[in-house]
């Protein structure tokens, strides 16, 4: 009997731990270091277009944009916009 009512508060004091950490909004909490490296300089333009398009996915929230510095998904936005567009050219098909 004496067992059980250790395991009972044991497991009461457990949970109520755990819902005292789960208050607030999860969306307000920021991560300790936001990515904002490497320089978008120094991506080339596959880099830019990955980045860039990451960065879309999350709408600006604060200072950041998902796991990223929302000033350098600036960057990389504009660096793709302002890119030069890549022509690929086709060959004609054969007709036999």
């Amino acid at each position: 009997m004496r067992l059980a009512g250790l395991t009972s508060l044991a497991l009461l004091a457990g949970l109520a731990g755990g819902l005292a950490g789960c208050g607030g909004d999860s969306g307000e909490l920021a991560p300790i270091r936001l990515r904002h490296s490497p320089p978008v300089a120094r991506l080339d333009a596959e880099q830019l277009r990955a980045l860039s398009m990451e960065c879309e996915k999350y709408p600006p929230n604060n200072s950041m944009r998902g796991r990223y510095d929302a000033a350098y998904c600036e960057q990389a936005i504009a660096a793709w916009g302002d890119s030069p567009l890549q022509m690929v050219i086709i060959p004609p098909s054969k007709t036999p």
